[in-house]
């Protein structure tokens, strides 16, 4: 059965966001737990919603620190952020054979839309749901079925592509492929616990895997 539907992440997996996130993270961190961290341990919170991040660390300042992180973050954003090289053509591609794209993210659903526009992709995606348009996140499945409403898609026939394992849980949870990309901070040995469907190391393999239409 062939794939029609593929949802995307955002953050590392379309976009090389790594380094805005973690400078964005490490500010706030110095700013307010200073000497805690250091710069290198910031990965860890590339994936988790910004709620999470933050609540774990002080569930009582969390709305706080989460403006705090926004506000850093959108001072760097529009000059920082990339894609990752390979990724426009396999969107391109992908829509030429008809599928159904869709974005399906943590990140603040007027910074990601933002952050799509300059990334100049935002005609290849037929849904972009991001925080504030569900009410639980990845992991839980309610963004990846909300999506998948919207595009009038079947788990069958249905990805998820991330690059993290929040993605790859989410998608599980929501009976569909999952696939984890070989370009993410994490390591193949990090995310194989979750149980990805499909790992790919790079955009050519994420695309032929795809429209291969087989499921492993």
């Amino acid at each position: 059965m062939k794939f029609k539907t593929v949802l995307f992440d955002f953050d590392g997996t379309i976009a090389d966001t790594n380094r805005l996130i973690s400078e964005s993270h490490f500010v706030v961190m110095e700013e307010n737990f200073p000497g805690r961290f250091k710069k290198e341990e910031m990965a860890q919170f590339n994936g988790p919603s910004l709620e999470e991040i933050y609540g774990n660390l002080d569930q009582g300042r969390q709305d706080e620190l989460v403006a705090r992180y926004r506000e850093v973050m959108l001072e760097k954003h529009d000059e920082m952020i990339g894609i990752f090289p390979g990724i426009k053509e396999v969107l391109e591609n992908l829509k030429q054979e008809g599928l159904s794209l869709g974005v399906v993210s943590t990140k603040r659903s007027d910074v990601l839309k933002r952050g799509i526009a300059i990334l100049g992709i935002t005609d290849y995606f037929d849904t972009i749901l991001g925080s504030g348009d569900f009410s639980q996140p990845k992991p839980d499945p309610e963004s990846l079925f909300l999506a998948m409403e919207r595009l009038d898609a079947e788990r069958e026939t249905s990805v998820m592509v991330g690059d993290n394992h929040h993605d790859i849980v989410a998608g599980n949870n929501a009976g569909v492929t999952s696939i984890f990309v070989g370009w993410s901070e994490k390591t193949t040995a990090f995310i194989q616990p979750y149980r990805p469907t499909k790992i790919v190391n790079d955009p050519q393999e994420l695309e032929e895997y795809i429209l291969s239409g087989v499921r492993v």
